[in-house]
């Protein structure tokens, strides 16, 4: 995270200065969000924390339908918060920003910009670390650790230094939510594999 916070504030700095918005906007702007997300993030971090020692328990137990509801249990509760979410970074944001200080017209644009573009995926974000922390209570470490790489490093830090060499700032708003549906569909993907050799260990079981 420190090293994408990095390129992140130098991109905007950069670009920034080469848009309407300068190099100070976009960065403050940028600061507001990742402190909401962060919150938001937290949260949803938290809950498939929760679900761990259940998961793992019962894993070790043979007891793979529990495991499966945890899971399960886990998804709906980051779901709705991510939901709940979504809906305040695209109806409010202006008021989210506001709490922050107050500032210029082009601030408020480019703060509602930022938050309604970069943040636009916050409704699948609970897949990715409520998925990682599946696998890694269930012994699969390895899965765990290449997941929660995907959005930030894999994903998002490439985003961030090549989209806004071909449209600018916009470049940077739109690496979010890429990465951002990236990691969702690897983390579907990964966890569909992992329920197939589930089941088959539970009809080896049987």
């Amino acid at each position: 995270m420190m090293v994408v916070q990095i390129v992140l504030n130098n991109s905007l700095k950069h670009y920034g200065a080469l848009s309407p918005y300068g190099e100070s906007i976009p960065i403050a702007c940028a600061g507001i969000v990742m402190k909401v997300s962060q919150i938001f993030m937290s949260i949803v971090i938290g809950i498939g924390q929760g679900t761990q020692p259940i998961e793992s328990y019962n894993y070790g137990a043979g007891n793979y339908a529990r495991v499966r509801e945890a899971y399960r249990m886990a998804l709906f509760a980051g779901g709705a918060i991510s939901l709940a979410s979504f809906a305040m970074f695209q109806l409010i944001p202006r008021q989210i920003i506001a709490l922050f200080g107050e500032g210029s017209a082009e601030y408020y644009e480019f703060g509602e910009k930022y938050f309604r573009i970069f943040m636009f995926f916050t409704c699948l974000n609970f897949l990715q670390p409520i998925t990682t922390t599946f696998f890694t209570s269930i012994g699969k470490a390895i899965k765990g650790v290449i997941l929660s790489m995907t959005r930030q490093i894999i994903f998002l830090l490439p985003l961030l230094v090549l989209l806004p060499m071909a449209i600018g700032i916009d470049g940077i708003l739109y690496a979010g939510p890429i990465a951002d549906l990236l990691a969702a569909v690897a983390a579907v993907l990964l966890v569909a594999f992992e329920m197939r050799n589930m089941k088959k260990l539970e009809l080896q079981k049987s």
